[in-house]
């Protein structure tokens, strides 16, 4: 037999505490459900669980200190019980309970799910909303599916006048015990499905499953600011949980339709205004359409095409509370198109009283790339 403390890797004065601390991480290490068809892991799982065994328990101790092997082992001998052999193990409990003892639930099922509760499954739903909503914010009510008792057979799933019968492979607790290496496991019953019933004859209106999916509708609370890809959270308007458990969460996923003027950039709002040559030349004052409304906004003389105004304070207000951004407006000079004789002419006229100050960007133009 292998020196326990050293199978533990701690030291032969170690205290109760580090040989727990120990025990723990080398139980973990090679646990059989952390590696499965591992011969070797669980062997060395075994072993560090029954040196736990004896050195956890102050007279076993005290006996393998003083004696060796031979201090445990002899003093638990094979006993007789009526007519039927049975032998008693060395260390009392099996690996098992002293892993459970130790570890608990942590490989294990929540005690929740194992008492047959569970969470309701989490639903995603897309909500397509316009422009203007996502920006100023607003509600809209929405269609959740949602699984339900069926009400023809009042969540049994038998068809109405019979009743389920218990599985006749888990008796009706809807979990089986399998055992896999050293540890018998409960798991769901593939019979039933876990539901510890067996229906002969379905109930035509939920095909024998207890439940259904019916619509129901919810209002939705859109922030402003919302953009593309904006998650909503709804706690428990998910699907219903089994066993009593709570239902899941409804996440909405908004989509924000384009907008024919308008272009989202961050928290700030970009749209363009086509102005004449003349407008350009001689300055005007145009209307600006935004989210509150049309805004006068003067445009000076000689503006270029491409530049940008901006005004404060109209943009999409951040989602995070910290603000609001801003409109710009990009200014495009059309140059006119279909013009008449006399219109051409003018312009003619006009090309002739040009001069080079007039156009300072093709003048610098030309400087740049004169030879």
């Amino acid at each position: 037999m292998k020196d326990l403390y050293e199978v533990l890797g701690v030291a032969k004065d170690a205290s109760a505490t580090e040989i727990k601390k120990a025990y723990r991480k080398l139980a973990h290490k090679y646990h059989p459900d952390k590696n499965p068809d591992d011969d070797l892991a669980e062997e060395h799982f075994k072993e560090v669980t029954q040196a736990y065994k004896v050195l956890a328990n102050r007279d076993q101790r005290e006996r393998y200190d003083q004696f060796g092997a031979a201090g445990i082992n002899g003093g638990s001998p094979a006993y007789t019980s009526g007519n039927n052999q049975q032998t008693r193990q060395p260390f009392g409990q099996s690996v098992g309970d002293v892993f459970n003892d130790i570890f608990g639930d942590f490989f294990g099922s929540k005690k929740s799910e194992r008492s047959g509760k569970r969470k309701g499954k989490d639903r995603t739903i897309k909500l397509k909303i316009d422009f203007k909503t996502a920006i100023k914010g607003g509600e809209r009510v929405i269609d959740v599916p949602r699984i339900k008792g069926c009400h023809n057979c009042a969540g049994t799933g038998a068809k109405p006048g019979s009743v389920p019968q218990l599985c006749r492979t888990c008796g009706g607790s809807g979990h089986v015990r399998v055992q896999q290496g050293l540890f018998s496991l409960s798991k769901k019953c593939t019979l039933c499905d876990g539901r510890g019933r067996m229906v002969a004859e379905p109930c035509p209106t939920c095909s024998g499953q207890g439940v259904i999916e019916e619509a129901t509708q919810l209002k939705v609370k859109i922030p402003p600011g919302s953009a593309d890809d904006t998650v909503l959270r709804y706690a428990k308007e998910g699907d219903r949980g089994s066993g009593g458990g709570e239902r899941g969460d409804l996440r909405v996923k908004i989509s924000v339709r384009s907008h024919p003027v308008f272009i989202r950039e961050g928290d700030d709002i970009v749209c363009e205004i086509p102005i004449t040559m003349t407008d350009a030349a001689l300055g005007t004052q145009v209307d600006v359409p935004t989210m509150d409304g049309n805004v006068k906004m003067k445009i000076p003389s000689g503006t270029q095409s491409g530049r940008t105004f901006r005004l404060r304070g109209l943009g999409a207000p951040s989602l995070t509370g910290t603000g609001q951004g801003d409109q710009h407006v990009k200014i495009v000079v059309e140059t006119p198109v279909e013009l008449s004789k006399e219109q051409k002419q003018l312009l003619v006229d006009l090309s002739e009283l040009d001069r080079a100050n007039n156009y300072p960007q093709r003048r610098y133009f030309k400087r740049k790339t004169r030879p």
